[in-house]
């Protein structure tokens, strides 16, 4: 079995996880965020050609292994199923703990400068980042089915989008790029422009 049948069969445990009935994100997370994540990790890709691609790949699907399994307890088993699925699918052991590696680097972007570590982190953070600025990430913080205060949502909604673009995204291009896309993520938490016009 070659590399990308392996990525293929890796992915596909990912979206089946996605299915889980008790995943509050289920209805859009595949489609909307892993998948959006995929594609700006490829365009990353094109443009710092000397990136591992495959690992790139196996990072974007691996980073949130967790989540559809259980949201609270996502990091712990990020790193043991979704590594056990790495095994599972034939993933060399070198490769599975660089993804394993990488995936704890950008794990801590709040005490690491990311924009000093490998490529491959670098896109797959950037990539995630930024995939959150795309479609409807931000806004399903308002419907979570908590009894929590929309001001108190605002608040912790306005931490996770400086936290994405702050710490997350250190590649150029998306920084340029998504520039408008952040300032209108901001006006979700009621930070308007002064301007509304122009």
């Amino acid at each position: 079995m070659d590399i990308q049948d392996k990525l293929n069969k890796f992915k596909q445990i990912v979206v089946e996880n996605c299915k889980n009935p008790d995943f509050i994100f289920r209805e859009f997370f595949v489609k909307d965020h892993l998948i959006i994540t995929e594609r700006l990790a490829l365009e990353l890709c094109d443009i710092y050609s000397t990136a591992d691609k495959n690992l790139v790949l196996a990072l974007v699907w691996f980073h949130d292994f967790g989540k559809p399994l259980n949201i609270n307890n996502e990091r712990a088993l990020t790193l043991e199923k979704g590594t056990e699925a790495l095994k599972t699918v034939g993933f060399e052991e070198n490769f599975i703990n660089k993804i394993v590696k990488y995936w704890e680097i950008m794990e801590k972007k709040n005490e690491l400068d990311l924009s000093q570590e490998s490529i491959e982190v670098q896109i797959v953070s950037s990539a995630d980042g930024a995939a959150h600025f795309i479609g409807k990430f931000y806004s399903t913080y308002f419907h979570d089915d908590s009894e929590e205060k929309i001001a108190d949502i605002e608040i912790r909604l306005k931490k996770k989008i400086k936290q994405d673009w702050e710490r997350k995204i250190t590649l150029p291009e998306i920084k340029k790029l998504f520039k408008n896309r952040y300032l209108r993520a901001l006006e979700i938490t009621g930070e308007y422009p002064t301007k509304l016009l122009s």
